[in-house]
């Protein structure tokens, strides 16, 4: 076996062991929320595939979501059930699934940096993707936007392969890459347009046929799915577009400014944003088409007018696969004046430490939604997305194995971060109790209450079980009786959420 190619797949191994580690454990670590669609538009419909039950957002009523990502959740969540005690086991196995499915990202960095570089520059691109902090957060987040990033970059890689002739397999794989990402994530028509122009461009027979049917076969098997789960082929592509852009419901849940997505940047990176941009920019040399999706990706998005940083996922390791090659560039530059691999070595080894400095130093900021500043570290991480909503996802985690629990009230907490049937599991009702006078109407509902605020006085029945920072767990005794038209499904088709 040629010494190049083990050194290449021992190196690879290690950094997707360690990536892999790094994901599923700081999910595990650190469960939390970063938008409550990643539970609600993905596992919680999944959980009612698997299980039966869970809470039905206005989305999934209308028909403007696809069931494919939520049919493939469930039967990860029922496969891996058995991995621990109520809710535990799947959501183990969903971190797992997801995380693996986000190896894509350091595979194509390797891959990228071997043709670009040799094995020193695939080496920096796939361990600065390893340890960057976004991709280790977001990679095992059910967003559909996350998702289609880890078809999307394997399938542009594909397709920039210069094989003479090109070979129409390895076309019709790129494409059917770029088409799942596509039906995962409508808003990626530009960025996925110019890479299918970039990567065809006048070789109609040789290019454009093969990678076409890639791109319509996944398309037509999302179309499938919705004529079976919804009214007709295609139902939550044409709603989401209609019901989103052109009625503006996404208006609903806030609007930006355009150039909002810079801002989010500079905020998630803060003053080391410049070193990045450079090191990228002397990338960009090298993979052009990913900085023209960059741009397009930002650009596009930036006409909408409802903003989330998720949405720009895929711009992360896209830059990041970027400032590798342009790290690389520099260490390959300084090797050359260098007769000692010992030296180069050294070089690659100092290189990775500042970035994985640098990558633990911006998570311990993390948090796009505070005032703009340009301070480098962090004091206290419960300020940051890792610890949004974790003390509420326990609190939900721990009684999904207590057998004795007949329905649920949440006081002081909002049903959006509350984790749901997700973290739950039981099958009874919860009820969300926004008011005291709700809560005496309610009580015979519930024998359990997960809340983040003191209850009234009056119901000294409730007794303390457990408490996550300001997040408690209350019991009563006694039975519960069912409260007609009062549970948050029905409370969320009232009100149209």
């Amino acid at each position: 076996m040629n010494c190049r190619f083990t050194l290449d797949y021992l190196l690879l191994s290690i950094l997707i062991i360690i990536a892999l580690t790094l994901r599923v454990g700081m999910a595990l670590k650190f469960p939390n929320i970063f938008w409550a669609d990643e539970i609600f538009q993905s596992l919680e419909p999944a959980h009612r595939l698997a299980f039966g039950n869970g809470i039905v957002t206005w989305e999934f009523r209308d028909g403007i979501r696809s069931w494919v990502l939520p049919g493939i959740l469930a039967v990860i969540m029922r496969l891996t059930a058995w991995m621990g005690k109520g809710s535990t086991g799947y959501l183990i196995g969903i971190n797992i699934f997801l995380s693996l499915l986000s190896l894509s990202n350091i595979l194509v960095a390797y891959l990228w940096g071997k043709k670009i570089g040799g094995t020193n520059t695939a080496f920096i691109c796939a361990a600065i993707c390893t340890i960057w902090f976004e991709l280790i957060y977001f990679s095992p987040k059910a967003f559909t936007e996350v998702v289609a990033t880890h078809f999307l970059l394997p399938g542009v890689y594909l397709g920039v392969q210069k094989q003479i002739p090109p070979t129409r397999n390895s076309l019709f794989l790129s494409g059917c890459l770029l088409g799942i990402s596509l039906a995962l994530r409508i808003h990626f028509i530009p960025a996925i347009v110019f890479a299918v122009v970039y990567i065809c461009r006048k070789d109609w027979r040789e290019k454009w046929l093969p990678m076409m049917l890639g791109i319509i076969a996944p398309i037509l098997i999302f179309g499938t799915v919705d004529a079976l789960t919804w009214s007709y082929p295609f139902q939550s592509f044409w709603l989401n577009i209609w019901v989103n852009i052109v009625e503006g419901r996404s208006k609903l849940y806030g609007v930006s400014p355009w150039y909002e997505y810079f801002i989010f940047l500079i905020k998630s990176w803060s003053w080391l944003s410049l070193p990045i941009i450079i090191l990228a920019l002397i990338g960009l040399r090298h993979i052009p088409i990913l900085g023209w999706l960059v741009l397009i990706i930002i650009l596009s998005h930036s006409l909408l007018a409802h903003k989330e940083y998720r949405f720009i996922y895929p711009v992360l390791p896209m830059v990041m696969i970027l400032a590798g090659m342009g790290t690389g560039e520099l260490v390959l530059n300084l090797s050359r004046r260098w007769v000692s691999h010992k030296k180069t070595l050294i070089a690659i080894l100092l290189c990775l430490a500042l970035w994985t400095s640098i990558s633990i130093t911006l998570i311990s900021r993390f948090n796009i939604y505070s005032p703009l500043n340009f301070s480098t570290f962090g004091t206290n991480l419960e300020n940051t997305h890792l610890s949004v909503t974790t003390n509420n996802l326990l609190a939900l985690q721990s009684l999904s194995t207590e057998n004795t629990v007949c329905g649920l009230g949440l006081w002081g907490i909002h049903w959006a971060l509350s984790g749901g049937y997700t973290y739950f599991h039981r099958d009874v009702p919860i009820y969300p109790v926004d008011k005291a006078a709700d809560f005496e109407k309610l009580k015979p509902g519930f024998n359990y209450i997960v809340a983040n605020i003191s209850i009234p006085s009056q119901y000294k029945n409730y007794t303390l079980q457990k408490c996550w920072q300001g997040t408690c767990v209350y019991k009563r005794p006694g039975s519960c009786s069912q409260i007609i038209d009062r549970d948050i499904n029905y409370v969320l088709k009232k009100s149209g959420n």
